[in-house]
């Protein structure tokens, strides 16, 4: 739903994410409050999954880039911890045309990879640990955890549609997107706080053990991204 790429980590945080995945496998994560429900995850990232596909440039579904993504994804979604697993989700996997390094995840499951991002990684470890990262984004639900937080809790699932589509296409699109937002609920929605990226840091650790990845990639993803 974020951003990650762009100024992902420093050096510091880096060596504290190691630290997070060695003791990753034992640790308790307790999804934060959230007064949403799990079907306006699913609706919110629907309709910005839909307006995406039309703004950004994607590769054809049937070739072997999006076939190696979506394969490493179902394996990924697949490994997530039940308590987790939300049956309403639909998660699936596009990947843009764009060099950038960088990933996002929308509620509900839709995730875009940009081709940068797959050919910055040195393994298929390393593109996996950054896809169990924003799996678990959304997997806790982080994006309308975060809404809950804000100083009104009463913002409609809409606004908040609006406020992602608005960070994530950027430019003249993503103003006209973002219009009718409440003011500054985007930057609030797309900024997570390190609280929760620890816990996707941790979470994400587990999804790649589970699914029979090296954890470690994780953190030599991130490095690599530096």
């Amino acid at each position: 739903m974020h951003q990650p790429m762009k100024g992902f980590r420093s050096a510091g945080i880096a060596l504290f994410l190691m630290v997070a995945i060695a003791f990753g496998d034992g640790t308790k994560i307790t999804a934060p409050k959230n007064n949403y429900k799990p079907a306006d995850d699913v609706k919110v990232g629907k309709e910005a999954a839909a307006q995406i596909t039309r703004e950004l440039p994607l590769l054809p579904q049937n070739g072997d880039v999006d076939a190696y993504v979506e394969r490493i994804g179902n394996t990924l979604t697949a490994a997530i911890p039940p308590e987790f697993a939300h049956p309403e989700f639909r998660y699936d996997f596009s990947v843009v045309n764009a060099k950038d390094i960088n990933a996002f995840a929308l509620p509900g499951g839709p995730m875009f990879v940009n081709r940068g991002m797959i050919e910055a990684a040195h393994s298929e470890g390393e593109m996996a640990g950054v896809m169990a990262h924003e799996i678990s984004h959304v997997a806790l639900r982080h994006g309308t955890a975060q809404a809950t937080k804000s100083q009104n809790p009463g913002v409609q699932v809409g606004a908040i549609g609006g406020a992602i589509l608005g960070a994530i296409i950027g430019g003249n699109a993503g103003d006209i997107v973002a219009q009718g937002t409440q003011i500054g609920l985007g930057t609030y929605l797309l900024k997570f706080s390190r609280e929760y990226e620890t816990q996707a840091d941790i979470l994400g650790a587990q999804i790649l053990a589970r699914a029979g990845y090296d954890p470690m990639d994780l953190a030599k993803m991130f490095q690599t991204i530096e």
